[in-house]
């Protein structure tokens, strides 16, 4: 699992044209301090800058898979677009 000790907040991987990205993007809550990545929707376009990062925070194979994913501060992946919408939620406080 990856350690990110100096990342004080979430990320958020989306892709373009993903309605699931969409949906979780739209219902942030107001105040929640979150980083938004979003990539284009088929790896093949994606920069070496993003491959690269996506590698660094080890989410380049799931991101082939499924998205969004939020990443936690202490490592953890989210991937369920409805535990995402929760933890944000929460996170607001």
């Amino acid at each position: 699992m990856i350690r990110l000790e100096m990342r004080k907040k979430p990320i958020l991987f989306s892709l373009e044209n993903c309605k699931r990205c969409e949906y979780v993007k739209s219902r942030i809550p107001d105040g929640v301090d979150i980083e938004i990545k979003t990539y284009p929707h088929d790896i093949k376009d994606w920069s070496p800058e993003q491959l690269a990062e996506a590698c660094y925070y080890e989410v380049y194979t799931d991101l082939q898979r499924t998205a969004p994913i939020l990443l936690l501060p202490d490592g953890r992946k989210i991937t369920s677009v409805i535990e995402i919408k929760n933890l944000l939620k929460e996170l607001k406080g």
